[in-house]
C-alpha cells in the first residue's frame, strides 16, 4: 500500500515532468519559429534545454509525436479562443498551459448570430496575428514526412475548434435567420454521402455545409494573406480595417447584417 510519504515524492516527480514536458514543448514553439515545422529537430530541442537527445525520448517518441503534440495544442488554444469570444466561461475550458484568453470581443449567448460571428471572426484573427508561427503550423504548408495520427489529439483539437467556428451560423440556420444560395445545396448533393453528417445536426438543410466552408474560406482567407505578409506593402500596421470590411460584407451576404 502506498503510504502518505511515498505518495509525496512521486507527486513532486509528476510535476517536475510536467514542467519539463512544458518547458519541451516552449523550446519546439522556438525552433519552429527560426527553422520552420520541416526543419523540427529533436536534437535541436534537446540542446536548446541542455538535455541529452536520449532524455529527450522519455517525453516524446519522436520529431512525427512531437509535432503532433504542438499542433494540437495549437488548434486548443485557438478554440479556448474562440470559445471566450463566445462567452463561454473559462473555468470549464480544458486545463490550461497559457496565459488568460484575450479576445477583442466577448459575446454572451443571447446576442445576435451577426454579432456572434463577428466576435468569433475577430478572435480568430487576432490569434493568428498574435501567434504567425503557430498558425502557419496549423494552416501552412504540408510538412514533408509528417502525417497527422488519424483520429489522433490533432483531429480531436482540430474538431473542437471547428466547432466553435462553426456555432453561430449553426445557431442562426436553427433560428431560420441564414439566408442559404440554392447553389450550395447542389454542391452538397455531388459531395461524398454523408460527409456532413459528423458538423450538421440531423435534419438541417444540406446547403449549411457548403456555406460554412465558404465563410470560413472568406475569413480565413484575409487572415492568412495578412500572416503570411502579403497585404504588408499596402497595410503596414496591420489589415484589421481590411478585414473588418470584409466581414461586413460576409455578414451581408448571409442575410445576418445589423
Amino acid at each position: 500500500m502506498q503510504t502518505e510519504a511515498s505518495a509525496a515524492p512521486q507527486g513532486r516527480r509528476a510535476q517536475a515532468r510536467e514542467r519539463t514536458w512544458l518547458e519541451l514543448k516552449a523550446a519546439a514553439l522556438e525552433e519552429v519559429r527560426e527553422v520552420g515545422p520541416a526543419g523540427l529537430a529533436l536534437r535541436s530541442v534537446a540542446r536548446r534545454l541542455g538535455m541529452s537527445p536520449a532524455g529527450l525520448y522519455r517525453y516524446v517518441e519522436s520529431r512525427d509525436g512531437l509535432l503532433t503534440a504542438l499542433i494540437a495544442d495549437g488548434y486548443h488554444d485557438l478554440a479556448d479562443h474562440l470559445e471566450i469570444a463566445l462567452g463561454v466561461a473559462l473555468e470549464p475550458l480544458r486545463g490550461r498551459e497559457r496565459p488568460r484568453p484575450e479576445v477583442p470581443v466577448i459575446v454572451p449567448s443571447g446576442g445576435t448570430a451577426g454579432a456572434r460571428l463577428t466576435a468569433v471572426a475577430l478572435a480568430y484573427r487576432a490569434w493568428a496575428v498574435e501567434h504567425p508561427n503557430e498558425f502557419g503550423l496549423l494552416f501552412g504548408d504540408p510538412i514533408p514526412g509528417y502525417a497527422a495520427p488519424a483520429g489522433g489529439p490533432t483531429v480531436e483539437a482540430m474538431t473542437r475548434m471547428g466547432a466553435a467556428l462553426a456555432r453561430p451560423l449553426l445557431e442562426a440556420a436553427q433560428q431560420g435567420s441564414l439566408r442559404v444560395d440554392p447553389v450550395l445545396r447542389d454542391a452538397a448533393v455531388t459531395g461524398p454521402p454523408g460527409a456532413m453528417d459528423q458538423v450538421l445536426p440531423e435534419g438541417m438543410d444540406p446547403g449549411i455545409g457548403p456555406l460554412l466552408l465558404l465563410a470560413w474560406g472568406r475569413l480565413h482567407g484575409q487572415v492568412s494573406l495578412e500572416v503570411f505578409g502579403h497585404h504588408t506593402w499596402l497595410f503596414p500596421d496591420g489589415c484589421e480595417p481590411l478585414f473588418r470590411a470584409d466581414l461586413d460584407r460576409t455578414l451581408r451576404d448571409l442575410g445576418l447584417e445589423g
